[in-house]
């Protein structure tokens, strides 16, 4: 009889071990509230008339602030009180292709409620985690694909047209490659502000500047982005297709030991820190079959294993950490 017994009190505590597993991303956001507001400034310029931006271009100035300087940066207007800003502006608005792309950009987004929510909820839990610090001003804008985010210290701007959706003729007229199209779509927007805006908040400042350092500080963001948005999938926020995530998920081991064996993660070498930790259609050194950034998943590896070894460590206190040797080292990582 107790031996009969045996499976099913082997079941139920297996089930008991997986209940009682602390989630690392859960967080009682229920009386916390952060109404976003998005101001549309795509919207503003390209309904306006074009003859008449010289009047709008002040009131602009004011009502937009550092975004406008920024917005007229990216775009090489030059100053917003040079005499020929208005004339450089008018060839913008003006330009067929740009029309066509605010035009796609109002068919794609005709409202941003959705977009609202996933931000109010995610700043809900940013402010959960860094209850002292402010709530940016909320932008969007088109550059004709220049720039896909602009930040600062009370500002989070992001270009809607880099969100057309990944079938957007558009981006394959104007070349873009296909694996960055994966990730061009309107599901993107909430997780890659959130990442855009850990990035502003907490920049990498490390003294020592290799390939090692640079995937925790970019596997630090991931976990910043998952903390921020822990309903969405993981492969939704991190811009990976199930098959990237499973093939990072398989060859994890294998992945660490082979940069451990060649010695690259002390490696200070620009072109070997970009070819692991920034987009591609692969990582060459990992196979084919490999994502680009299959290193930075590795980083978040790291930083989860440190944040579930150390579990006096906040959220806050891991964004602060200056020491990326120190995360490594108290991770007890192992793979």
């Amino acid at each position: 009889m107790i031996m009969k017994n045996i499976p099913i009190l082997l079941c139920l505590f297996t089930l008991l071990a997986a209940g009682c597993k602390k989630d690392p991303f859960r967080a009682d956001i229920s009386d916390i509230r952060a109404d976003i507001s998005i101001s549309r400034f795509e919207k503003d310029l390209f309904s306006a008339d074009p003859s008449k931006l010289e009047e709008n271009i002040p009131v602009w100035e004011k009502e937009y602030g550092i975004f406008f300087q920024h917005f007229s940066y990216i775009l090489k207007l030059g100053p917003v009180d040079d005499p020929g800003y208005a004339d450089r502006l008018r060839l913008f608005v003006t330009d067929r292709t740009n029309f066509t792309v605010y035009e796609k950009t109002m068919q794609t987004f005709p409202d941003l409620e959705s977009f609202e929510k996933d931000l109010s909820l995610a700043f809900r839990h940013y402010r959960y985690y860094f209850g002292d610090k402010p709530i940016p001003r909320i932008v969007t804008y088109i550059s004709g694909f220049n720039q896909s985010a602009i930040t600062d210290d009370s500002l989070l701007a992001v270009g809607l047209d880099k969100y057309l959706g990944s079938g957007e003729e558009l981006y394959r007229k104007i070349g873009v490659y296909n694996y960055l199209l994966t990730n061009m779509h309107p599901g993107k927007l909430a997780s890659d502000c959130m990442l855009f805006w850990g990035e502003t908040e907490f920049p990498y400042n490390d003294s020592i500047n290799n390939l090692l350092t640079n995937m925790l500080y970019r596997g630090r963001l991931l976990y910043f982005t998952s903390a921020m948005i822990p309903a969405q999938p993981d492969t939704l926020k991190w811009g990976f297709t199930e098959r990237n995530l499973s093939f990072c998920q398989a060859n994890e081991k294998s992945m660490w030991a082979y940069l451990v064996a060649k010695k690259l993660l002390f490696s200070t070498d620009r072109f070997t820190i970009d070819k692991f930790i920034l987009e591609g259609p692969f990582t060459s050194d990992f196979g084919r079959e490999s994502p680009g950034r299959a290193a930075v998943w590795l980083g978040y590896r790291i930083v989860s294993e440190y944040m579930s070894e150390n579990s006096d460590v906040t959220l806050q206190d891991l964004m602060e950490e200056r020491d990326y040797m120190r995360i490594l080292n108290l991770s007890a990582y192992n793979p």
